[in-house]
């Protein structure tokens, strides 16, 4: 039997009912403080401590939601809210910033901690590099194929998470800068704007067509069908997204993913198409998907048309009637194109009716639609309301126990019941002598087995002992809510801790900090040239990207170039192996890697001199501190403003980086949207290669213009319409400790680059169309 655990979403209290009550082993839920999900409900002090004693209850686990970077004002408060967590008896923590992972591990033993899937871990380097510095769990990116997540769980052994239900982000978690960067709501901070949910326009140089749809948005993942291969990769947990979905929801993805788990492991088939039906009823946009753990199908994993929820066909209008392939009741939600309406009336000819089924002929009032518009439905009154019953009441579901009562004259009413191997006993009151009828064992019983209003039920009810005789009904009842109270109480307190500190003997890496130095990144044949011929230092070539100009291995050896920083992608996944051999054969002629990806950083350090990209996400000193044990500059976050910036470099003693020039990469995709458009790349056709003949930029509602380039493994890198520039900030930032900038060109030519290095190096200022990102607001 596969003992992997159903994992559920609770954005409130109904959502932890829905949960528990339909079969979760597992929930996971923010507080009110340094959540993901800012704009939940969540929970507060109070409110969590409750939730938890709920959920321990029924012997279901609760992971509390840290799973934002933390600015360096928070980091210490976050500390002590992670510790009164620990002191109630949370299972574990859900967390993003390491800097707030590094303070846990120093100040309390034992905590379990889950590395958050906004760490990007997506590679078995990576997964083993956090498991080895204290992390019992991670969470891992969603774009990983069955293969991938198999050799992390299995092979290497480290207990895993996936996502296996819920809405899809179009960027890699943890590496999307988009909402941030656009309007100041930061996804790292729990507060996506969902950018990607929007529409847009796909031109490219060459041609006039335009591919136009919500072309960052994809379908819901759905691993319902699929669930025999997912639990044969020996992962531990299946996690069900939806904090910010309605307690229905987490109900009736639950209770089908619950039945079907336990029908696999006990040889049995149930109906997955019904069950499908249903989970599509509750939301869907424009179908599901399998994500990528099979392969990556384009655009069929997108939902260009619709990118709320699509509802499911229900019929066509034709002469002003509906042929129904669905049954519909009164209060149903109905879609037609892009706007929607509730059913106030159903017409079966001249007949009103609560409800129609499938084949009948019905007019659906009001009539906002028109002829050969199709109806879609959105919301299922009777599916709702059933579902709405397995929360209503959080006792709903009951631990049933067996009582035994000795009811003996002149001495206390005993009732006695084993529990998790131990015996719970209370004396009531004194059993009188009988001065009319006596009590009956019936009437005990009928009392005894009444419904409690906690967790707990006697079904079963014996007697060690029985004379007749009188106890007034209400103290039979008291006696039975006292042990009852009792099971719950010893129960839910063995949870709560004590806090101990672990002794800490490791030894810091001694960290040097160097003089001030600019670094240039090229990707292109044209930038590669107009860098060399300036002569500068420090040159980090990028030698994975696409297209007609890219730079690559053989440019390098033809050039004869050496002393040269290699620029990695930030997202390795099968392709480690061979990314790898590259870096092994330059290795002898290369100053150091430039990257963000956690499992090169694993691999190589030691081995040569690490630059860390932005993308690795420090925001706290801690931060800085954990990774500057590994790299030899970390470069800070693109989301602090000056202030931050300040508080933050003042508290390390190292190297630290920052980009002070270059167009911010907002997202990396698994998902291509040059291939899945212009290259035609779906399900069962492959990609023409469209990125390799032609340039590409995204266009948004406000006609700005983001460009997209993809690396040699067909991942899409979108960036910021306008480059970053902090040019004239630059001595500002070296006073407030940063000594090493990073010069970041991406589609600029040669004379553009050019005008940058005299700006940078001569003074030569350029009138530029630029952004100063968040040096001034900063994010919330």
């Amino acid at each position: 039997m596969n003992n992997v655990e159903l994992l559920a979403p609770a954005g409130s209290m109904e959502s932890l009912y829905a949960a528990v009550n339909n079969g979760a082993d597992a929930v996971y839920l923010g507080g009110d403080k340094f959540s993901a999900r800012a704009y939940a409900s969540n929970f507060d002090k109070e409110n969590i401590e409750k939730a938890i004693n709920y959920a321990h209850s029924y012997d279901v686990k609760v992971y509390v939601t840290i799973n934002i970077l933390l600015k360096e004002e928070e980091v210490y408060e976050a500390l002590e809210y992670a510790k009164f967590l620990y002191s109630i008896g949370v299972d574990a923590l859900i967390i993003q910033d390491i800097g707030l992972f590094k303070l846990i591990k120093e100040e309390v033993e034992g905590y379990e901690l889950h590395a958050s899937t906004q760490m990007t871990i997506h590679n078995g380097e990576a997964a083993a590099f956090y498991k080895n510095a204290g992390f019992h769990r991670v969470v891992l990116s969603r774009e990983l194929s069955l293969k991938e997540i198999e050799y992390i769980s299995k092979d290497l052994n480290i207990e895993t998470e996936i996502f296996v239900h819920g809405a899809l982000c179009v960027s890699y978690s943890g590496q999307c800068l988009m909402s941030s960067m656009i309007g100041g709501r930061s996804g790292n901070r729990g507060r996506c704007a969902q950018a990607c949910r929007l529409p847009y326009k796909l031109v490219s140089d060459k041609s006039e067509k335009k591919y136009e749809g919500y072309l960052l948005s994809p379908k819901d993942i759905s691993t319902y069908d699929m669930l025999k291969d997912l639990l044969s990769t020996g992962t531990s947990s299946l996690k069900v997204e939806g904090r910010m979905k309605k307690p229905e929801y987490v109900a009736g993805v639950v209770s089908e993913y619950r039945k079907n788990i336990d029908a696999i492991n006990a040889n049995r088939t149930i109906d997955t198409k019904k069950g499908t039906t249903k989970l599509l009823k509750l939301f869907n946009r424009e179908g599901f998907s399998q994500a990528f753990f099979y392969k990556n199908t384009g655009r069929d994993m997108m939902a260009y048309n619709m990118p709320k929820n699509s509802g499911i066909g229900i019929g066509k209008v034709e002469k002003n009637l509906i042929k129904l392939t669905e049954p519909i009741s009164k209060g149903d939600g109905i879609r037609y194109n892009d706007k929607g309406f509730v059913i106030s009336k159903i017409l079966v000819g001249d007949t009103e009716v609560q409800e129609a089924k499938a084949g009948d002929v019905v007019k659906i009032l009001p009539k906002p639609y028109k002829n050969n518009d199709i109806l879609f439905k959105t919301s299922d009154v009777k599916l709702n309301d059933e579902l709405a019953l397995t929360y209503r009441n959080p006792y709903e579901k009951k631990i049933e126990l067996e009582a035994e009562i000795i009811f003996k004259v002149n001495e206390p009413l005993i009732i006695k019941s084993i529990y998790n191997d131990k015996e719970y006993k209370v004396k009531g009151e004194i059993v009188q002598t009988a001065l009319k009828q006596p009590i009956t064992k019936e009437k005990i019983e009928t009392n005894i087995l009444k419904n409690s209003d906690n967790q707990f039920k006697f079904s079963k009810v014996s007697y060690e002992v029985y004379e007749e005789g009188f106890l007034p009904l209400s103290s039979i009842n008291a006696a039975r809510r006292e042990i009852l109270n009792q099971i719950y109480e010893e129960k839910i307190n063995k949870y709560k801790r004590r806090i101990i500190k672990p002794f800490n003997n490791r030894i810091r890496k001694e960290r040097v900090i160097g003089e001030k130095e600019y670094y240039y990144i090229v990707r292109k044949k044209s930038q590669l040239n107009t860098v060399l011929n300036y002569n500068v230092n420090n040159v980090i070539i990028d030698m994975f990207t696409k297209g007609q100009d890219a730079i690559d291995i053989k440019d390098i050896k033809e050039l004869g170039i050496k002393n040269f920083y290699l620029k990695l992608p930030n997202i390795i996944k099968n392709e480690f192996v061979s990314v790898c051999s590259i870096i092994d054969e330059l290795l002898p002629d290369i100053k150091g890697l430039y990257t963000g990806n956690v499992g090169i950083i694993n691999k190589y350090n030691g081995k040569t001199k690490i630059i860390g990209d932005y993308k690795i996400n420090i925001m706290n000193s801690k931060t800085m501190e954990f990774y500057g044990d590994y790299l030899d500059v970390p470069l800070i976050s693109l989301e602090l403003n000056r202030k931050e910036l300040k508080e933050t470099c003042k508290k390390y003693k190292g190297n630290i980086g920052y980009t002070i020039y270059g167009k911010t990469e907002l997202m990396v995709n698994e998902y291509c949207v040059i291939g899945s458009t212009a290259g035609g790349k779906t399900c069962s056709s492959a990609c023409n290669k469209a990125c390799e003949r032609d340039n590409f930029v995204l266009i948004d509602r406000m006609n700005e213009a983001f460009t997209v380039i993809t690396d040699k493994y067909c991942r899409t890198h979108l960036y910021n319409s306008v480059p970053l520039c902090l040019i004239k900030e630059k001595e500002d930032l070296y006073n407030i400790g940063i000594n090493k900038f990073i010069v970041e060109f991406t589609d600029e030519d040669g004379d553009q680059c050019e005008n940058i290095l005299n700006w940078i190096n001569k003074n030569i200022e350029i009138k530029l169309n630029c952004t100063k990102g968040h040096y001034k607001r900063g994010v919330e």
